[in-house]
């Protein structure tokens, strides 16, 4: 019981959280507008006022009442649609559909918009509160009377289509929602004599808060209470809305606690004096998401819009960032009281907008530079207090990311051991959504570099690097170009894990496209100081290779940087079976004179046989690393080793070892007669710089 109980919270949480993610764009541009309509610049007043007869106030109005003015009806909609989503794994747009019609008709009976005198500030902020009731609750209720409802197995009209029955069918459950939130909100208004829900939670907020009155100990419980909401995903601002307005808003003289003293000297940045944590995330934060998501928060911080840091660090749901975004605001409003009570900074005296930058409000609402002073200082207190858990947050964020991207890679390895096939991007939980997220930003990545092909530029997140290949007489030969992601969390990914990712998501013809062309171009430096036969072999899987598009990308490529014959070698991999077909081997013949050779990688292991030799369709054969690692300690292999060099004698193919290590295996592979070599006990892959200057070397 109590573990479905937790189970419950928990999903509810989910879907508060996702749901106020969901209505961002109309908290930022219903703040933006807010911010517009009364920045505290007389002039810029006047010019709202007079331009085009007050046409551009009136469009300013318009969006802030469109879109922050009924805020708690998104929310109900939002909050319904993520709570659907998360309990119901198949429903379709009828469900969901008849799910958040009662939650909105709900959420109107609960707010009390039809009794007596209708209060449109009752959809706007001021309503959160019963948008939270009805969106949690109308799901529950929904689902639960439709499972009852589908037990008796109405049929309704068997000549209509699906859709037409599917809405037919939600009309019982929808009518008995708002049964229930009717006679819920019928005996609230009895019992307690209101006229709703909403309204007995005003007035028992405004109870808590005129019982106290106006002192040190109110304004600080309506802080920590607003920190404390938004930690969990509920907006507290607008929950507590109506106390804000009935306590705190009037500007009392000797009263040192106020609205505009709790905005200009607490609420710098947002909620939780989160300008301090922007700052803290620029100087202190490590990881480039950090520092980025900084960047882009800093104009919305400016005007106290601190959504984007909330929910994009986050705040929400984050048991480290709890304390400095509870302990932050108190120490900001407690050094402000205290300053003021002692006289350096000056009572506040003129009301500010809420949106007025610091520095700016600082000294509109006291009148004195002071105000300025006390803001800086607030926000130097808030930085310090938000550094340190940044920094812990970073650190185990981090590990937390290395746990599960080591989980997706064994996931993968799994299946290459296995050969069976894996989708990364249908797996659930963790490693499914960090499955999504890579395959994300490989896409980012691989449009930025395809766009910029023809620099060079070392931040790029799309590095090559290119191992050498050696002749037994130690000469450089050739380098075969492998691709090494970096990303900016997770550092170089698994190379194998790009591929399938890239794969999966339908990105795996740009990206190989990319490496190729990339490779192409490079190669002419090579030459220039290895000399004209030294060849660039290029990783292509036979997904690609079999694109229709491949063939006009290499003969562009070939005449655009005029490739010398033989010096491109590409390797083809086994991501999928190669078919040996007739209209394969015309396929390779035909990029073959192009100027291209072909390899086959891996041989011996995998979906590779002899058949693929058997059409001469291949330049080069590259062995196995398992029959490399194991030549020496297995005279089986060392024979399966020497049947491939003497077929490549009369087949008239050549043979090269990756995964050379030690000079044991150079020496053991030399006397079978394979004399071309590739591994680290020549060189690991090395950048396109150290490569030419090995070359100079020589």
């Amino acid at each position: 019981m109590k573990t479905r109980v937790w189970k419950k919270a928990i999903t509810i949480g989910r879907a508060i959280k996702l749901s106020l993610a969901m209505i961002i764009p109309i908290l930022f541009i219903g703040s933006m507008m807010v911010m517009l309509n009364g920045f505290p610049v007389l002039a810029y007043q006047h010019f709202l006022d007079v331009f085009l007869g007050g046409a551009l106030r009136d469009i300013i109005m318009l969006l802030q009442q469109t879109t922050v003015g009924i805020l708690a009806v998104y929310m109900t909609v939002a909050l319904s649609l993520c709570y659907v989503n998360q309990t119901v794994e198949e429903q379709t747009l009828v469900y969901r559909f008849g799910s958040v019609l009662g939650s909105v008709t709900g959420f109107f009976i609960l707010v009390g918009f039809f009794s007596d005198v209708k209060d449109f500030t009752l959809l706007g902020g001021q309503g959160v509160f019963s948008a939270l009731l009805a969106g949690i609750f109308g799901p529950i209720l929904f689902q639960k009377f439709s499972r009852l409802y589908s037990k008796r197995n109405f049929v309704f009209t068997d000549g209509a289509d699906a859709e037409f029955n599917a809405a037919i069918r939600v009309i019982s459950p929808f009518f008995s929602v708002i049964i229930c939130f009717a006679v819920f909100n019928y005996l609230i208004t009895q019992i307690f004599a209101v006229n709703s829900v909403q309204h007995l939670f005003m007035k028992a907020m405004d109870a808590i808060f005129l019982k106290m009155q106006r002192s040190y100990s109110s304004g600080l419980l309506f802080i920590v209470l607003i920190s404390f909401m938004w930690c969990f995903g509920i907006h507290g601002n607008n929950v507590l809305n109506q106390v804000a307005e009935d306590m705190f808003v009037t500007i009392i003289p000797g009263q040192i606690v106020s609205k505009s003293f709790i905005d200009a000297f607490v609420n710098m940045g947002g909620t939780g004096c989160t300008l301090g944590l922007m700052f803290a995330m620029m100087l202190f934060g490590k990881r480039n998401s950090t520092k980025k998501l900084s960047h882009m928060a800093f104009f919305p911080s400016v005007f106290n819009i601190g959504e984007l840091l909330v929910f994009g660090f986050p705040i929400i749901y984050n048991p480290f960032m709890l304390v400095p975004f509870i302990v932050a605001p108190i120490l900001s409003y407690t050094n402000a009281y205290l300053l003021t009570r002692v006289g350096f900074l000056p009572e506040v005296t003129t009301t500010v907008v809420w949106t007025t930058p610091a520095l700016m409000s600082g000294y509109i609402a006291t009148g004195s530079v002071r105000g300025i002073i006390v803001q800086v200082l607030n926000i130097l207190l808030s930085m310090g207090c938000y550094a340190p858990f940044v920094v812990m947050y970073e650190q185990k964020s981090l590990n937390e990311c290395a746990t599960t991207l080591n989980e997706l890679m064994g996931i993968l390895k799994k299946s290459e051991e296995t050969n069976e096939e894996v989708a990364l991007l249908e797996c659930k939980g963790n490693v499914g959504r960090l499955a999504k997220l890579l395959a994300t930003d490989l896409r980012l990545s691989i449009a930025q570099a395809n766009a910029d092909t023809d620099s060079d530029d070392l931040e790029s997140p799309l590095l090559m690097g290119y191992q050498p290949q050696f002749d037994n007489t130690g000469r450089c030969i050739g380098a075969e170009a492998l691709l090494r992601w970096k990303h900016t969390r997770y550092g170089v990914i698994y190379p194998p894990l790009v591929v399938h990712l890239a794969k999966e998501s339908g990105d795996l013809y740009d990206l190989e496209t990319f490496i190729l062309e990339k490779a192409i171009r490079d190669a002419k430096s090579f030459r220039e100081h290895f000399g004209e036969d030294f060849k660039l072999s290029v990783n292509t899987t036979v997904n690609t290779l079999y694109d229709k598009r491949f063939v006009s990308f290499l003969q562009d490529m070939s005449e655009k940087y005029q490739i010398v014959k033989g010096n491109i070698c590409i390797e083809i991999t086994e991501e999928t079976e190669l078919v040996t077909t007739k209209e394969t081997g015309d396929l390779i013949k035909k990029l073959k004179s192009f100027g291209y050779t072909f390899a086959l990688d891996d041989f011996s292991m995998g979906h590779t046989s002899l058949q693929y030799l058997q059409h001469n369709q291949f330049d080069l054969v590259k062995l196995d690393g398992n029959l490399i690692s194991s030549i020496i300690s297995n005279d089986r292999t060392k024979g399966i080793v020497n049947s491939i060099v003497y077929l490549s004698k009369s087949l008239d193919f050549k043979v090269l070892a990756e995964f050379v290590e030690t000079n044991e295996q150079k020496e053991a592979l030399e006397q079978i007669g394979c004399v071309v070599y590739q591994g680290y006990l020549y060189s690991p892959a090395i950048d396109k710089d150290s490569l030419i200057a090995m070359g100079k070397a020589v």
